[in-house]
């Protein structure tokens, strides 16, 4: 599970558990493809029960029903394809699990683990796992796993054309984002590389990096002037490193 992904489902099982402890009398009820899961407060204590439907395409239901259909692996081979799929499915959930349990009853041996979502299921049907665990000890552990992941800084840049209003003449240019707002950014300009000129400019993205603008000229490097009277327009593409 990437680390976003862990992070969001921390901070939603975290949301959950703050609202049954703060109402014992209310019932979470959740239901996954393979399981249904009830969680509730009592006192202190979290409590979870998850029941592995009957009919469940569990791994090991899966596996079953593949051995069957590879017994007539011709007439079958569009079923086999398609519960080969849901088959993987089920081994990656199991491999990413980083709790696994085997349950020896004597009789059957039963794997549990946690799925991505954080509930206890199994690799069997017909299955029923409860779990008690203190609720204020869950909170808080998942309170010190709370991260807010800092975005990497991005330098973002564009090349387009530039129109030079006061010299009516089309010309390369590149710049460099100085501030940026939705689809709005604040750019320094650089542009007519013979005769460099630079300047501020406002530009709209109109469709993912595509950008159009309008700027001032504040600088003209053949006769060192400076001056914020004469304009240009520009489109160009966006990009990042």
């Amino acid at each position: 599970m990437e680390k976003g992904e862990e992070s969001q489902r921390e901070n939603t099982e975290l949301k959950i558990l703050e609202l049954l402890n703060d109402n014992q009398k209310a019932i979470i009820k959740i239901n996954t493809e393979i399981a249904s899961i009830e969680k509730r407060v009592i006192g202190e204590t979290l409590k979870e029960t998850t029941i592995i439907k009957e009919e469940a395409k569990t791994y090991n239901e899966i596996k079953d029903e593949l051995i069957e259909l590879r017994k007539d692996g011709k007439a079958n081979k569009e079923k086999i394809e398609s519960m080969r799929e849901e088959f993987e499915k089920r081994i990656e959930e199991y491999r990413a699990s980083s709790d696994k349990i085997l349950v020896n009853t004597g009789e059957d041996k039963i794997v549990i683990y946690e799925d991505k979502e954080g509930n206890l299921v199994s690799l069997d049907s017909g299955v029923k796992i409860t779990r008690h665990r203190d609720a204020e000890e869950v909170i808080e552990d998942l309170k010190v796993g709370e991260t807010i992941e800092e975005e990497e800084k991005k330098y973002e840049m564009a090349f387009g054309m530039i129109y030079d209003i006061d010299q009516k003449s089309y010309t390369p240019g590149i710049s460099y984002e100085l501030w940026d707002w939705k689809n709005l950014g604040l750019n320094i300009t650089g542009y007519d590389f013979k005769n460099l000129k630079g300047g501020l400019d406002l530009c709209y993205n109109i469709k993912e990096n595509i950008v159009i603008g309008a700027g001032v000229r504040i600088f003209e490097l053949e006769d060192y002037q400076f001056n914020i009277d004469k304009y240009y327009l520009k489109a160009g593409i966006e990009f990042s490193f």
